[in-house]
């Protein structure tokens, strides 16, 4: 689907982590707790200054508990023209992210002591702040789960501020014109094939009925474009459109998040909170993830969409609303079902108006179209494709669909330069994307335990056995160290204990 990149297609409210339909542009003369180096790396408290006087490439949070990475990679961005602040560990992280003026861009550590940089990502939710991953500790698996939450981009450490640099200004540029209003992840239905029409005759069909929808398909396909567009075809399009991601939201606070609570509820329930459903009264609340939703929760939900009243936490009683529901899920809700993990009647009653959103792979008439809109959605200099460079991707199956392909042209403009955009750069490209290896395997050529010599030593097998992964996987040194279970730094430790050179 057209470009809905789901946990990063919307725009977003940095405070409460919801989503909505066009926020104000924040208030930059609010005084945060946080202080902001300038460009010259003097200290400045960051709400003093008008924006204007403040004549930088942008607010980047550096989040790192490697205090000797964290000095030098501030010195090196703040020499490049970027303002720079630092956090130790995921909870100060948080307290910045979620604060009244957030950074532009944040550049997140995997591993940390206090919390990992995925729970990070998953107690912020939905959030203006492009979170760039960067890590030592690089697993396909792990760059696969980041992009999920929302991650803007995956990158291995070791990385310098000369790579960095053009990541960060693109990175910066969509979080601003995402709080001025002009969301670069929220663009049109892209596609004339069979399937987008089918798309769209829906949406005009059931868009005014204003009924509750539920949108089916793969991750990144582009589900929250079609409810933002069933939104704006409803009569409740000039109400808020606000989208929630079940599983950003913390278990133990899911259904206060959802419902809202009464002060005094429980522990730590110090006022009053309304919940997602009634702050998009007279609008649109999206469900992503709906697969997520805990089940002793979903028959809260069904009272929800049956009698359009909520009850929050701790109170008697229900409160009328005048919200629509648009759920979305990848998973098989039938099967889910059969499972016994999601309720029957909240299946029905859900699946009156299902709507699937066809994976890229089965439009691929659109590729041209879409990657030209893609591009153009970049930044200020709009890359340009070599005539035929697509052609290295048509028969590319997209298990990331369209997020996937944004990413892949993403990274081929950064490499690109001022050059046009070739077939082989764009096959590179997909080659090394997350999304295509959900888990590399060793290749055929590699022996078994049962072909190795009995009379080696268990340090000459390693040694051996290391060799032949790196020879199956061209001497690539992080696919081999996936393929072997373990990380970069390992893999390079061994093999300069065992002598090699490379």
């Amino acid at each position: 689907m057209a470009m809905a990149y789901e946990a990063l297609a919307h725009t977003r409210s940095a405070r409460s982590g919801r989503a909505v339909a066009r926020p104000p542009p924040p208030d930059l003369r609010a005084v945060s707790a946080h202080t902001w180096p300038d460009a010259n790396a003097a200290s400045m408290r960051y709400g003093d200054f008008e924006m204007s006087q403040v004549t930088t490439e942008g607010r980047v949070l550096l989040i790192d508990d490697d205090d000797a990475f964290r000095f030098a990679m501030r010195k090196a961005l703040s020499r490049h023209g970027f303002e720079v602040v630092e956090a130790t560990g995921g909870e100060e992280a948080l307290e910045i992210l979620l604060s009244a003026s957030p950074p532009d861009v944040a550049l997140l550590d995997l591993r940390m002591r206090d919390m990992s940089g995925l729970d990070v990502m998953r107690r912020l939710g939905p959030s203006l702040t492009r979170i760039l991953v960067l890590t030592g500790h690089g697993t396909v698996s792990a760059a696969v789960e980041a992009m999920q939450y929302g991650a803007y981009s995956f990158l291995e450490k070791p990385v310098d501020a000369l790579t960095l640099k053009p990541i960060l200004k693109q990175a910066i540029g969509d979080a601003r014109r995402a709080r001025s209003g002009d969301d670069p992840f929220a663009p049109p239905l892209i596609g004339e094939s069979e399937a987008m029409r089918l798309v769209r005759r829906f949406i005009e069909t059931v868009g005014p009925s204003g009924e509750t929808v539920t949108l089916l398909g793969e991750t990144g396909t582009g589900k929250e474009v079609a409810a933002r567009h069933l939104h704006l075809a409803s009569p409740y399009r000039d109400g808020p459109f606000i989208a929630v991601n079940c599983a950003s939201l913390p278990k133990d606070l899911f259904e206060s998040e959802l419902f809202g609570h009464k002060r005094g509820s429980f522990t730590g329930a110090d006022r009053d909170r309304t919940g997602l459903i009634r702050d998009a009264e007279g609008g649109t609340l999206f469900i992503d993830e709906l697969g997520e939703l805990p089940l002793d929760l979903q028959p809260k939900l069904l009272r929800v969409i049956e009698a359009r009243a909520v009850r929050p936490v701790g109170e008697s009683r229900e409160i009328p609303i005048n919200v629509r529901i648009i759920a979305a899920t990848n998973r098989d809700l039938q099967g889910e079902v059969e499972a016994g993990r999601f309720r029957r009647d909240l299946f029905y009653r859900l699946n009156v108006f299902p709507l699937e959103i066809p994976p890229l792979r089965e439009r691929m008439e659109d590729l041209e179209e879409l990657a030209l809109h893609l591009l153009g959605r970049l930044g200020d200099r709009t890359p340009t494709l070599e005539e035929g460079a697509l052609e290295a991707l048509k028969d590319y199956p997209f298990p990331g669909n369209v997020r996937e392909l944004l990413n892949i042209l993403r990274r081929a403009a950064v490499f690109a330069g001022n050059r046009p955009i070739d077939a082989e750069l764009l096959s590179k490209m997909a080659q090394g994307s997350v999304f295509g290896h959900a888990e590399v395997r060793v290749r055929s050529g590699i022996p078994t335990l049962e072909e190795y010599d009995p009379s080696q030593t268990l340090s000459e097998v390693e040694r051996t056995h290391i060799e032949r992964v790196l020879e199956a996987h061209g001497g690539n040194i992080t696919r081999a160290a996936i393929a072997l279970g373990i990380d970069r730094r390992t893999l390079q430790r061994k093999l300069r204990g065992h002598g090699s050179s490379r």
